[in-house]
């Protein structure tokens, strides 16, 4: 069993499995949303060169930018997580409450939705004054953790935006983005070097 999510036009993914063009197609829409003039391309080479590095270092193997009307740009990466082999509707509230209660100051919502694959479960995250006192950025971010049953894997896919405009927009959209998770049959084998590219597809 392999998973495949419907991704609405305002979701431009990047080829991580092609770090430089990545870079290239993600410095282009970031002058196309700031309006750069002429001349500052280099910067934001730079500032798509850090980005791309920071995902591919935390394992991200899916990135895209998110980019509906009347919301701020924000960012999409997914990662891959074991899950445990009996995964169920059980086991996701487990994971809800587990969020809840040791998830961090930040986490302000949990709950589950249902999706062609079983339940999955979303954290909506929001920054306060802990984050700020640690100086650590403060992103509004949703999480999913979307379980590919049979597999022992799940899929993590996390939004995130520094600005607050829009937001509810990006919650429906993710919510949407998470419902629409199922299965798709005649991909490559797990062995293949190609899997994960293949398996998890904007």
């Amino acid at each position: 069993m392999t998973m495949r999510l419907a991704v609405p036009d305002t979701v431009r993914s990047l080829p991580l499995e092609q770090p430089q063009r990545a870079v290239q197609e993600f410095a282009t829409i970031i002058g196309e949303l700031r309006d750069a003039p002429d001349g500052a391309a280099a910067d934001l080479e730079a500032v798509a060169t850090e980005a791309i590095d920071a995902a591919l270092a935390g394992g991200a193997f899916m990135m895209a930018v998110v980019t509906p009307p009347d919301a701020a740009p924000a960012l999409l990466t997914g990662t891959v997580l074991e899950v445990p082999p009996s995964w169920s509707a059980g086991t996701a509230e487990q994971l809800r409450d587990s969020l809840d209660d040791v998830g961090g100051p930040d986490v302000r919502e949990t709950i589950t939705v249902d999706t062609g694959l079983g339940p999955a479960v979303i954290v909506h995250r929001v920054p306060g004054r802990e984050q700020a006192r640690e100086r650590r950025p403060l992103a509004l971010q949703l999480q999913a953790f979307i379980p590919e049953p049979g597999t022992g894997r799940m899929l993590l896919l996390t939004l995130a935006s520094p600005s607050p405009e829009g937001w509810p927009v990006h919650q429906l959209l993710f919510a949407q983005l998470v419902a629409s998770a199922q299965a798709t049959p005649d991909l490559p084998p797990a062995d293949d070097p190609s899997y994960e590219t293949h398996t998890y597809r904007l």
